[in-house]
C-alpha cells in the first residue's frame, strides 16, 4: 500500500470534499470558497494543488472514475455472465439506497451540466460511459452465447440501452427519493433481456 505525503493527503481530501459538494449542487453552483470552508485548506494551498476550479473539477471526475471502475470490478461477480450482470444491478441499487438517492450519478449530472460548455469534461464523461458500456457488452455477448440473455438484439445496442435506462432510473429516484423508481427500472431491464 502506498503511503501518501502530507501534500497528497491534502489534495485527496480536497478532491473528496469538493466531490460531495459538486454531486449535491453541481459544478457551476459550487464555489472555491465553499470548498475552502469545508476542507479548511487555505486558498494558497488550494491553488498550489489545482490551477483553477476547472482543474479541481476534472480531478474530482478522475477520482470518481477510478472509484466507479473499482465498484464495477467488485459488482460484476457471479457464476455466469447473467449472474454477474444481475449482481451489478443489485449493487447499483444498494449504492444509491445507501446514498439516500442524494446526488444521483456524478457522471450523468456532469454530462447534463457541462457537455455543451466544456469539451474536456465532455470527452472524459464520454470515455467513462464508453468503457462502462464495453464491459457490459462483453458480458452480454457471453450471456447471449450461453442462452441466458435475448440474442435477437445486438449486445452493444443492448448495453447502451441498459446504461441509458439505469441513468434515467437513478435520476428519477433522485427526484422522488424512492427506491422503487430505480428498482422498477432494473426489473423491467431484467424482464426485457432474459430469455
Amino acid at each position: 500500500m502506498t503511503v501518501q505525503t502530507k501534500g497528497e493527503k491534502t489534495r485527496t481530501r480536497v478532491i473528496r470534499e469538493a466531490r460531495k459538494l459538486i454531486v449535491e449542487k453541481g459544478f457551476k453552483n459550487t464555489s472555491i470558497n465553499e470548498i475552502i470552508a469545508v476542507t479548511g485548506v487555505k486558498k494558497g494551498a488550494m491553488y498550489f494543488h489545482f490551477a483553477n476550479k476547472e482543474e479541481l473539477g476534472f480531478s474530482v471526475l478522475l477520482d470518481a472514475k477510478k472509484e466507479f471502475f473499482n465498484f464495477l470490478e467488485v459488482s460484476f461477480v457471479g457464476e455466469s455472465p447473467y449472474e454477474k450482470i444481475d449482481h451489478f444491478f443489485l449493487s447499483l441499487l444498494k449504492q444509491q439506497q445507501n446514498a439516500h438517492f442524494v446526488g444521483g450519478c456524478l457522471f450523468g449530472n456532469t454530462a447534463l451540466e457541462m457537455s455543451d460548455s466544456n469539451e474536456r469534461y465532455a470527452n472524459l464523461i464520454k470515455e467513462i460511459f464508453s468503457d462502462w458500456t464495453n464491459i457490459l457488452t462483453r458480458l452480454l455477448k457471453e450471456a447471449q452465447l450461453g442462452g441466458q440473455v435475448i440474442g435477437t438484439i445486438d449486445a452493444e445496442s443492448l448495453a447502451h440501452t441498459i446504461v441509458a435506462a439505469l441513468e434515467g432510473g437513478i435520476m428519477m429516484a433522485r427526484v422522488s427519493k424512492k427506491s422503487s423508481n430505480l428498482a422498477d427500472c432494473i426489473g423491467v431491464i431484467r424482464s426485457l433481456i432474459t430469455v
